[in-house]
């Protein structure tokens, strides 16, 4: 059995500490001990190894002994140890590194600062072989040199130690540095086609998570392997293995996606495929990743489907992409990041067939629904953007669902929008899709949702007026109608949520001129004076809208009749009920007799109309 090189047999027989040095693999071929004291680095630089004390001597002898071909380095270290409230966090740097001669070789072995492990060997990976309680760091250190704070305490430690290291593997040990060594070391393996290099890096690689391979240096290893003369089974096997040591802390870019499927063109799926899934599958790596991450590994996914004949597993990967958006990726996005997804959806759509799309399309609308508490204008914009284009393409359906989605999400973030950016993209590059997302709203939404962006477009005289004229320089008359109908004629300048001041008129040395509830419905109309008189799609008259809300005011409902008066006498066809019936059943009841007296005999005519139902009903 192995025997690890623990405390207790530094001081047991030299061969069964050589054997426990020797069974190290490579990568491990480098251990601490700790003298629990500091040693004044004059004095190791006057006598070296002589410096130390007996005790601590016999130590440095043992590990001579032990490893006989391997190095002997005196080192000065600093902890710092902070904790509170439950959790701690330890500090190492290293102060200087001492040959046993007591020469200072600190800039030549520079590489040790990143190396060196001062955590047990044998319960935490580490290298140190603990002589005190190995669970804890601080108890190898000696005594504290200073200590500060007391609920979240720093307490400091500067210790002297025993480092032998095996200089047969220091290519290997240099790796521990993390991902630059090893990036160094995978240049010199593929300018020299050093295969042997690469194979006693890869074991570093597969033991170390910080010894993982960057993307650049997992690119240009998988490069060269296309490019080699080995057999396909030993191509198979160094692939899977680089394509699995990629660090959790990062991501494949577009070059290394497509180098992946450049691999799986030439060695097949079905012998790269449980490496790919180990890549995607790692938790760490996918999250709290946002939408741009999870939409690369789409794409991949659809570029694999593309180019590789059976499809090479990209629709599982796709499968298992869309799923992860759903679970992993925070809904909060910036502005930037929201417009270079729909930039990236929309490269996707133009390259790639709507039946693979489909499910992307699906997860990503969803993605957005999902996050509306957090988006602003912009985002919303980017939004309304996205489903034009959708549409547009006439390859995704009719999109009902999302768009009814859409039209709730942009109604419920008027609130959140500022006065002076929605005033900003009126008047911008922005009207367009303010416009196209008003449209949205209005063909989509509920009436919950109307009456929301009637709120936003009435509170302030100057959005109001910019809002109504970029309406019909975009979309024309029949946007303004229904948007009157739905939105406008529901409320008055005299609501709550209103900004009365900016609606009142001021002239210098004059009472101040308040606006009357109609204000806004009076603006429409000389706009477009002809409203009045314009049904909707469902043949409906302005009027009837006015008479049939239980928000409207008498003063709003009045402006709309007195514009058109004949409007009081034409029944609502969705209804059967004439405009002063229609407020009657809104409780509007000024309202109602306002209409009525226009034209008492409407009173007759239901009458007459009741009583031939009556007849026809007593015949049959």
């Amino acid at each position: 059995a192995k025997v690890m090189p623990t405390a207790g047999v530094v001081n047991e027989c030299r061969t069964l500490f050589e054997e426990s040095l020797m069974g190290l693999p490579p990568a491990d071929r480098m251990v601490v001990i700790p003298l629990m004291k500091e040693y004044d680095g004059l004095t190791i630089v006057n006598s070296g190894i002589k410096a130390l004390s007996s005790a601590h001597r016999k130590k440095a002898e043992a590990l001579k002994a032990a490893g006989a071909d391997w190095e002997l380095l005196i080192v000065n270290a600093k902890l710092e140890h902070s904790c509170g409230y439950g959790d701690h966090s330890d500090d190492t740097s290293i102060v200087n590194v001492f040959d046993e001669s007591g020469s200072l070789v600190t800039e030549e072995m520079s590489w040790l600062t990143e190396t060196i492990d001062f955590s047990s060997i044998e319960h935490d990976d580490g290298m140190l072989i603990a002589l005190d309680n190995e669970y804890v760091c601080v108890s190898n250190w000696g005594a504290c040199k200073s200590r500060s704070g007391v609920y979240n305490s720093k307490q400091t430690y500067q210790s002297t130690f025993l480092l032998s290291y095996d200089p047969e593997f220091e290519t290997e040990l240099k790796c521990l540095g993390g991902c630059e060594e090893v990036a160094e070391v995978c240049k010199k393996i593929v300018v020299t086609r050093d295969y042997e290099l690469l194979d006693r890096l890869l074991p570093v690689v597969e033991a170390k998570e910080k010894s993982k391979f960057d993307v650049k240096s997992c690119q240009i290893l998988l490069q060269m392997l296309m490019k080699s003369r080995k057999n396909t089974a030993s191509r198979v096997a160094l692939v899977s293995k680089i394509i699995a040591g990629l660090s959790s802390s990062v991501e494949p870019d577009e070059l290394l996606f497509d180098t992946i499927i450049e691999a799986v063109e030439k060695l097949g799926h079905d012998k790269l495929g449980d490496a790919i899934e180990v890549l995607l599958n790692d938790v760490v790596r996918r999250r709290n990743k946002d939408i741009g991450f999870f939409l690369k590994r789409m794409e991949f996914a659809l570029k694999l489907n593309k180019r590789v004949e059976g499809g090479g597993g990209g629709l599982n990967y796709l499968e298992a992409a869309t799923y992860d958006l759903s679970r992993y990726a925070p809904t909060k996005l910036t502005n930037s990041a929201c417009a270079a997804a729909v930039s990236t959806i929309l490269s996707m759509i133009s390259t790639y067939n709507e039946t693979d799309l489909m499910n992307v399309v699906e997860a990503c609308l969803n993605f957005f629904h999902r996050g509306t508490a957090y988006q602003y204008l912009q985002t919303m914009l980017d939004r309304t953007h996205l489903l034009k284009q959708l549409l547009a393409t006439n390859r995704f359906g009719s999109l009902q669902s999302s768009l009814a989605e859409f039209a709730a999400d942009f109604a419920r973030r008027t609130t959140s929008f500022t006065r002076y950016d929605v005033k900003a993209k009126l008047e911008g590059e922005g009207k367009d899709m303010f416009i196209q997302a008003a449209a949205f709203l209005i063909e989509f939404g509920t009436q919950n949702d109307f009456n929301r962006f009637g709120k936003l477009s009435i509170m302030y005289l100057d959005l109001f007026s910019i809002f109504i004229n970029a309406v019909l320089d975009t979309s024309g008359q029949e946007l303004l109608r229904d948007i009157l109908n739905k939105c406008l004629l529901q409320y008055s300048i005299t609501d709550v949520d209103t900004s009365i001041s900016s609606w009142t008129v001021k002239k210098p040395d004059e009472p101040d001129i308040l606006p009357t509830p109609s204000l806004h419905v009076k603006k429409v109309f000389e706009l477009y004076p002809n409203v009045v008189q314009t049904v909707d799609k469902d043949k409906r008259l302005p009027l009837h809208y006015a008479a049939d809300s239980s928000t409207a005011s008498f003063e709003v409902v009045m402006e709309v009749f007195k514009a058109y008066k004949h409007a009081a006498s034409i029944r609502d066809p969705m209804t059967g009920l004439f405009p002063f019936q229609l407020a009657a059943s809104n409780d509007n009841v000024e309202s109602s007799f306002s209409l009525l007296l226009a034209n008492p005999n409407l009173v007759s005519s239901g009458i007459k109309v009741s009583e031939r139902k009556r007849k026809r009903s007593s015949s049959a």
